[in-house]
């Protein structure tokens, strides 16, 4: 073999890692090459194909290269490889190859098969820096197995071998990173050592597969010359390399579900002549981070199962068994017992069995999907594994009282909870890695602009969307503007039941939590599955999650980014802290509240304030200022316009006769309706016209409607769309008494609405109004200057009208909610750089 003397030097020969560009000269071979059609395929006969999973594995793989697993003391399978040739033949395959790592002992057990392939999975090391790579080879006797065993520590060796034995052989999963990082040097020497790549595997994600096959069939003769010459190494292949498929399978659920189809073939031999002369088609499904879960999940069962798990009741254990396919383990009562490992009635385990015997619609969900095939297997173990997490969910977070037992209870099940979500988040960011990783490579070896990049994905989580508050309305209009522009790249996500609609998504809720400090009982917000979330951020390929509340959907996104290396934005919407302080009265309530809204938002990259006054907030908690962006609010012209005045809407404000002041918002005390009724039962004491109507709905209704008894007041209740329009119209004055606001929404459709608008000094809503223009500031917490501004302006009919005038006429000047939503989509597309965790590098040429 010719090969250059300072290739154990990494930039001896000018190379770059993934992130940099080919040097020119290089990569023209792959460019002309990228959309020929001529490929490696198969050829000679017109019959049925020959299919054969050259991928698969049982449990003689032990040698796993795995540190974690040896550690474990795990194989990296559990299947018996008579179950192995079971599966294989009754899924449509003709012949059945086991490869596992480093033996062929699991396929000689069942090679008096006549249709078996002795296959081996070598783990080989390229010897200028013992970057670890896989190979498959197929036709092993004994013998081949012992020389290849000596020379795997040099790949180059290992290759020299099988060719000189004439075996067939492939590249195992080429962008799987078993060890180091892979770069371009190492993928041009595995072009040039290999005449064949494994394209499908399936166990690695479809971009992993499909840009290892766009490499492989780009690879014509010219290129593989010059990559030979730089690298010093005689290329075994003339042209585009042929492409092998296998299922990677580990534990029984996926075998046969990618394969490999050849020409005819009538025995062992003729399907190996196949493979040597590369007339190989690979065919079937890529991995995804569900299949890899389960893979791993039934590892640590089957493990758990042979060693025997204390304290499991029977048929918990009979259901784990069905739900991986293994044999139910004999169980000694007696022993088990004396050991202490004897099921407790009063254990998890129990409570939980209990709960799978009730949920009958469950068991008839799970008897209906049958086990016979891959999918119908996935589609059990992701019922059973939602199912149990949404229960152990619901268990830790649910009503039970405070007793010291139940707090046990609780944290128990919030670690199995976590113990059951935790092999489909890490198998999601384990997979998202694996992603990454192949469109580096794609970008190294054909530039970064041979695809036109699309919008960017986002999620934007919230916990309010159906209530009447300024957040819920934000959130309806986004998804609004989402359903009217497809592809937009943005889709509104909340929790709970009601009916979902285009633009926006609802999870199921696994259990729902009063918020606290409010006092409405009625209004509960719904906590997230975990691996729901992960799965729609995988589904939809989301780039940024994009929390509007620092509730759980909220810390369900963080930590979904966070798992899966996706950016997270935040935005303030509510000054919390304030709004407990007000509400409890209770001085560590709001500091324990503020410390857990510093932290959120600490965490955030960027975090959005609707106002100045609420950014400056957010500097006063201690936000470093780069990350602090102004994302207002719009209005919608169109709905709130003063010619939706009308007779009959006022006569129901109880004005018909006099003047209307008006409030829109939630009925609480936070929101200063204690100071508005004092200010307005002085102003109404010598105004016997005056009234004040009250649109919303609120656990503070009782208190006010005490505060206000004896005056002229109306209570609507919530409204929205055109009757909310109608409100604003038919009314004379607004007035919002609140000093925690971080915007103040209704300020802005009071404005558009043609109406002037009373507003404290303190909190955003005074950036809305420009005093004495558009409305009257008057100083926070004092009822006579709000009681004289509310007097004055009902006294003086021509001084309302020029200042709606003038705050309609700012209200049209503001942007729209379109321009809102274009902004802050392009503000995501700003965000840049590499994702967090994003594991390529950028280098220039040596």
């Amino acid at each position: 073999m010719k090969r250059d003397g300072n290739t154990g030097s990494p930039n001896g020969h000018g190379g770059v890692t993934i992130g940099g560009p080919l040097p020119a000269n290089l990569r023209g071979g792959l460019l002309e090459a990228l959309f020929d059609p001529l490929r490696r395929g198969p050829s000679g006969g017109t019959g049925p194909r020959t299919r054969v999973d050259l991928h698969l594995h049982s449990r003689a793989s032990t040698d796993t290269g795995s540190w974690f697993l040896n550690r474990a003391v795990m194989p990296e399978s559990y299947t018996d490889p008579a179950d192995a040739y079971a599966t294989a033949k009754r899924r449509g395959m003709d012949f059945v190859a086991l490869t596992d790592h480093n033996t062929i002992s699991g396929a000689l057990e069942i090679a008096h098969h006549p249709d078996v392939v002795i296959g081996v999975e070598v783990t080989a090391e390229l010897p200028e820096d013992r970057t670890p790579l896989h190979v498959l080879v197929w036709g092993v006797s004994e013998s081949d197995w012992a020389e290849m065993d000596a020379l795997r520590r040099n790949v180059y060796e290992l290759v020299d071998y099988v060719e000189r034995a004439g075996l067939p052989h492939a590249l195992a999963h080429p962008l799987h990173r078993v060890g180091q990082d892979l770069t371009p040097e190492h993928l041009e020497r595995c072009l040039l050592l290999f005449s064949a790549w494994e394209g499908r595997n399936g166990a690695r994600p479809e971009i992993g597969n499909e840009v290892a096959c766009r490499i492989a069939r780009s690879a014509r003769r010219e290129y593989l010359e010059k990559l030979g010459d730089k690298h010093g190494i005689v290329p075994r292949a003339t042209g585009p390399l042929a492409l092998t498929g296998g299922s990677d399978d580990h534990g029984l659920l996926d075998v046969a579900t990618a394969w490999t189809e050849t020409p005819p073939a009538a025995g062992v031999p003729e399907l190996l002549g196949h493979l040597l002369a590369g007339r190989t088609t690979p065919a079937g499904s890529h991995g995804s981070s569900e299949k890899l879960a389960h893979a791993v999940g039934t590892l640590l069962v089957r493990h758990h199962l042979d060693a025997g798990i204390p304290g499991v009741p029977p048929a918990l254990r009979d259901l784990a068994c069905d739900l991986v396919g293994a044999a139910r383990p004999a169980v000694d009562a007696a022993a088990a017992k004396a050991a202490g490992r004897a099921p407790d009635p009063a254990s998890l385990g129990a409570e939980v069995m209990a709960r799978i015997r009730a949920d009958r619609r469950l068991v008839r969900r799970y008897r209906r999907l049958g086990a016979t095939d891959a999918p119908a297997r996935h589609r059990r173990l992701s019922l059973v594994t939602d199912w149990l997490h949404s229960e152990l969910i619901a268990t830790a977070l649910g009503p039970g009282g405070g007793l010291p037992g139940a707090w046990g209870r609780r944290l128990e099940a919030l670690v199995g909870a976590a113990a059951v979500a935790a092999p489909r988040l890490l198998a999601a960011r384990y997979m998202e890695d694996e992603r990454r990783f192949a469109r580096g490579v794609e970008r190294s070896f054909f530039g970064g602009d041979l695809m036109a990049p699309g919008p960017v994905r986002a999620l934007m989580l919230t916990d309010t969307v159906d209530e009447l508050n300024g957040v819920a309305g934000t959130m309806r209009r986004l998804a609004d503007y989402a359903a009217r522009r497809p592809g937009c790249g943005i889709e509104v996500v909340t929790c709970g039941a009601g009916g979902a609609t285009p633009g926006l998504r609802r999870l199921s809720a696994v259990t729902d939590v009063e918020v606290p400090a409010y006092g409405d009982r009625a209004w509960r917000v719904g906590v997230p599955a975990l691996p729901e979330l992960a799965a729609l951020v995988e589904e939809r390929e989301v780039d940024v999650i994009h929390a509007a509340t620092p509730g759980p959907m909220g810390l369900a996104g963080l930590l979904v980014a966070r798992l899966l290396g996706r950016r997270f934005v935040a935005t303030h919407h509510t000054e919390l802290a304030r709004y407990v302080g007000e509400l409890t009265g209770d001085r560590l309530a709001a500091e324990l509240t503020g410390r857990a809204v510093r932290w959120f938002y600490g965490q955030a990259e960027r975090v959005y304030a609707p106002t100045r006054a609420a950014g400056r907030a957010l500097l006063d908690e201690g936000i470093d200022p780069r990350r602090i962006y102004i994302f207002g609010r719009g209005v919608d012209l169109e709905l709130f316009r003063p010619e939706r005045r009308s007779r009959l809407t006022r006569r129901r404000l109880g004005g018909a006769d006099g003047t209307v002041i008006l409030y829109v918002g939630r009925l609480s005390a936070e929101k200063g309706l204690p100071l508005l009724a004092e200010a307005f039962r002085r102003a109404a004491a010598s105004r016997p016209d005056l009234t004040l109507a009250l649109v919303g709905e609120g656990p503070g209704r009782p208190e006010i409607e005490r505060a206000l008894a004896g005056t002229r007041h109306r209570f609507l209740g919530p409204l929205r769309g055109e009757a909310l329009a109608a409100a604003y119209a038919s009314a004379d004055v607004f007035c919002l008494p609140s000093s925690t606001e971080t915007f103040g929404q209704v300020v802005q459709e009071a404005g558009a609405s043609g109406m002037p608008a009373v507003v404290l000094d303190r909190g955003a809503a005074r950036e809305s109004v420009e005093d004495r223009i558009t409305g009257l500031v008057v100083p926070a917490g004092d009822a006579d200057a709000l009681a004289e501004a509310l007097g004055r302006l009902a006294d003086d009919p021509a001084l309302r009208a020029a200042l709606g005038g003038a705050a309609r006429r700012a209200a049209a000047a503001r942007r729209s909610w379109d321009e809102v939503f274009d902004e802050l989509l392009a503000g995501y597309a700003r965000l840049g750089g590499p994702r967090p965790g994003d594991p390529l590098t950028q280098r220039a040429p040596a």
